[in-house]
């Protein structure tokens, strides 16, 4: 089994809901990344987006043109969290459809050695059951990347690795 420090290829897991505090839990893949000379791939999911109307509910752009449109705004806030990673290699991707789907496929496709979801400074057991949860749909180690607490402490040593379950 992978554990942090001997993950060569990391993916951060980036679902829009959770993407308010993403800068320390882009900094801890990098490190997690940087200590095992390893990559990491940011991957965006998110579900197919609905076709955008305008107030008289005619149709402005459809489900593709809407996919296009999101996809560069995520690529560009990918970008902006990676302006500090130095030396390591980072590779943005963009995913529409449900997260455990999208996980599973984007893991295997790219032989993820560690899987790293994002949480809050204390995370509740929504979060845990969340992460389980993924962990049960793929077959590789998924880990909560600490994000710096408000006090500006590092949560490293809080973090919890989920065994790959297959």
């Amino acid at each position: 089994m992978s554990t942090p420090s001997t993950a060569k290829r990391v993916l951060m897991v980036i679902a829009p809901a959770g993407a308010p505090a993403l800068e320390s839990a882009a900094r801890s893949a990098a490190a997690v990344a940087r200590e095992s000379g390893g990559v990491v791939r940011m991957a965006w999911m998110q579900p197919l987006p609905p076709p955008r109307v305008d107030r008289h509910d005619r149709v402005v752009a459809d489900t593709d043109r809407e996919m296009v449109r999101l996809t560069e705004i995520a690529l560009d806030r990918m970008r902006a969290l990676t302006w500090d990673f130095g030396e390591v290699d980072v590779e943005p991707v963009v995913r529409f459809g449900r997260l455990a789907t999208e996980l599973a496929v984007e893991a295997h496709a790219w032989g993820a050695g560690l899987i790293g979801l994002a949480a809050p400074a204390r995370p509740t057991f929504r979060h845990y059951l969340r992460a389980w949860y993924l962990a049960r749909m793929v077959a590789v180690p998924l880990v909560l990347l600490p994000i710096q607490r408000p006090d500006g402490g590092d949560r490293r040593r809080e973090s919890m690795v989920l065994p790959a379950f297959r």
